[in-house]
This record gives C-alpha cells, structure tokens and sequence, in this order.
C-alpha cells in the first residue's frame, strides 16, 4: 500500500426513507400555508360583502326617513296604498317634489319648470297640454305645479289624466288618478295606472280641481306657441273617455310625466329633487330588490311611511365569493 495514498471517506447522504419524510414535512408545511390563506382571503371577502351592505342599506334608510320627517306632506302613494315610488312634497321649492324609486332610465315628457305665471278659475275645467314623447317606456305618475292659494278642505284636491291625441286635440282617455289633497306651491304627484308611450307620439296631459274661487288651486304656465293647450268645462270628478271639444290655448301648463324605459346593470336606488336630475344612492357593487313604500297615514295626520327594501351584494363576475343580502324597514313621519 502506498503511504501516500489517502483512504476515500463515504459521503454521507438521505436514504430514501429521510427523502420521503422530508417530502412529506414539506409539502404538509405547504398545504397548510395554503388554507391559511385561503381562509383569511374568504373571511376578507365575507366581511367585505356584509359590509358593503350594510353601509348602504343603513345610509339609503337614513336618508329617506330624515328626508320624510323634514317634509311638508306624502303625496305618493295615496293614504293606505303601497307603491313602488315615493313621493314627498318638501320646503325648498326647487326639490319638491322630492321622489325616491328604483332605477330603470327615466326621460321627462312634459314642462317640468315654474312657468312663472299663475293661472286663473282651473275649478271644473280640464286644462290639458300637449308633449311629444322623446322615449318608448311607460308612465305611472303625473306631476303638477300648483300655485300659492288653495280652497279650504274638502275643496283642496286635484285630479290629472293623459290622454292619446293629435297635435291639435286630445282623442283618448288613457289612465287619470284618484283624488290628490294638493300642496301650495309644490309640484304634486298623481299616481295613475301604468300607462305605455311611444317614442315621437303626442299625449296630452290634463288636470281639474274643485276650488270654489277663481283664484284656488290653479296651475302655473307659461305662454308658447298657438294651439299648445286646450280647455272645456268638466265637473271635478269626471274624465270623457273621448275628448269631445275645447277652446285652444298658447299657455304651456307647468306639468310633466316620467317615462320609465328600462335600463342595464344592477337596480339603484335613487332620488330626484324637483326638476334635477336623478341620483343613484346605491353603487353598482349591491343590487336592490323589493322595494316598497306603504302610506300608513291616518286622517288628521302629516303622514306616516313605512319604508322596506332588499340589498344584496352583485357577484357580477360568477366567481365562487361570499353572497350576502339583507332587509332593511323602516317608519318615519312627517314633520315628527
């Protein structure tokens, strides 16, 4: 043997039981690492999609009820009724009324501005203007701004109806509202039942009153073009299901009617104040559903609203997430 020479050590290494522990220790490690995240992402989630129903269910609740108990009266629904659609008259002048629905697109038809000019004897007369329609959709409400003086009660109420017509004359009686205990100085809203319009068709909006002087209850308009309005005597009360005759007029009534034609993404609450635009009070994260206004009010009193409403958070990409919803009612009174 040569003394030189140096005797090789083994290398020490795994056998291939250690390997297979150590593979298993690790990818256990793994696993583990893995679900704690996961459950902290879902719990994220969760929590996220809980609180972003709550912040604006409890803030859209808060909203209406505080807008309710500052109004001067509920002018929709009608004492009793349920509806989709609220319809408050408050003190400012240029937010009444104040309305709060879902959203579906809405365009105006119609004279929503203070014409400037108060009109004289509209008691059992019927009073109607004609617009053209700028969308296809349908109508449930008509809106009628009424001057300063008002007759005593029961001689305080007004009635609205639109008819089908040409650009001469109204033709058809399409739908007209119940009695409405009017507002001085207010747009007032008259529920009607669901009517639909075509895009480019001319209606004509009417209204009547039973004041008992020439100077109650009387609209506001301004002067336009020859033939815009037409007027025929008509005892309060009564809508002729043809128009028969009429004497024209240049005045343009302050009046309108939303037309709701429908629209894309999740459901919105929303507000409109006076002749503004809309205002979502929800975002495109929540959806709402089964939304209803009930008028609870009692004779003798402001009013009284009970308010429900369904938030639900959107899931709009499909994915495997936290869905959550929740109910939100709520009563409030007028001038509480």
């Amino acid at each position: 043997m040569n003394a030189g020479s140096k005797q090789l050590k083994p290398m020490a290494g795994f056998t291939l039981i250690e390997l297979l522990m150590y593979v298993s220790i690790v990818g256990a490690l793994l696993i583990s690492v893995s679900l704690f995240f996961a459950t902290t992402s879902d719990a994220r989630v969760k929590n996220q999609s809980i609180s972003e129903v709550n912040q604006q269910g409890v803030a859209a609740m808060e909203l209406i009820t505080h807008t309710i108990r500052n109004a001067d009266a509920v002018t929709a629904p009608a004492v009793g009724a349920t509806g989709t659609t609220l319809s408050l008259s408050v003190p400012t002048a240029s937010k009444s009324p104040t309305i709060f629905d879902a959203s579906g697109a809405t365009t105006n038809m119609g004279y929503n501005t203070d014409g400037g000019t108060t009109d004289t004897s509209n008691s059992n007369f019927i009073n109607a203007t004609k617009f053209t329609a700028g969308a296809t959709g349908t109508i449930s409400t008509l809106y009628a701004l009424v001057g300063p003086t008002l007759g005593t009660s029961p001689n305080n109420k007004g009635q609205m109806a639109i008819y089908a017509g040409t650009a001469s004359a109204p033709t058809t009686l399409l739908a007209s509202s119940s009695d409405v205990a009017l507002t001085a100085n207010a747009w007032n809203a008259f529920p009607i039942s669901s009517v639909s319009v075509t895009s480019g068709q001319v209606y004509w909006l009417g209204y009547n009153t039973n004041g008992t002087a020439a100077t109650q209850n009387d609209l506001r308009y301004h002067t336009t073009g020859a033939n815009q309005s037409v007027y025929t005597s008509r005892t309060y009360g009564t809508w002729p299901a043809t128009w028969a005759s009429g004497t024209n007029s240049t005045f343009e009534f302050s009046m309108y009617a939303p037309i709701v034609t429908g629209g894309s993404g999740p459901n919105a609450l929303q507000i409109k104040e006076g002749s503004g635009g809309v205002v979502a009070l929800t975002n495109d994260k929540v959806t709402l559903s089964g939304l209803t206004f009930k008028n609870l009010s009692r004779s003798g009193t402001p009013g009284v609203v009970q308010v429900s409403f369904t938030i639900s958070r959107v899931n709009g990409s499909g994915k495997n997430e936290y869905d959550y919803q929740k109910t939100f009612t709520g009563t409030a009174a007028v001038s509480w």
